[in-house]
């Protein structure tokens, strides 16, 4: 079983689902939010993503990683206060 900063064989390739490594505390995310790659920059150096809460972060490739086969997703509510995003919502 990966760790949420372990990065897994398989390349990030557009459309693909996208889990952060890093919390993104000014989009109101953190490391094991997943997304969707929408644009590759520079042949994987960089990434867009497209989150749930509807913002689009470009990351840089240690920032983001590909969701395993054997990963299931997990909701959790976006915070409406001023309080930084925690693991446990």
């Amino acid at each position: 079983m990966n760790t949420l900063a372990e990065p897994l064989a398989e390349p990030l390739a557009e459309h693909r689902r996208a889990v952060l490594t890093a919390d993104q505390p000014e989009a109101e995310l953190i490391a094991g939010d997943v997304g969707v790659v929408v644009f590759i920059h520079g042949e994987g150096a960089a990434y867009e993503v497209e989150f749930p809460n509807r913002s689009v972060l470009t990351l840089e490739a240690d920032q983001v990683r590909a969701l395993g086969m054997e990963e299931i997703l997990h909701v959790r509510p976006q915070r409406t206060d001023s309080q930084p995003p925690s693991p446990s919502g």
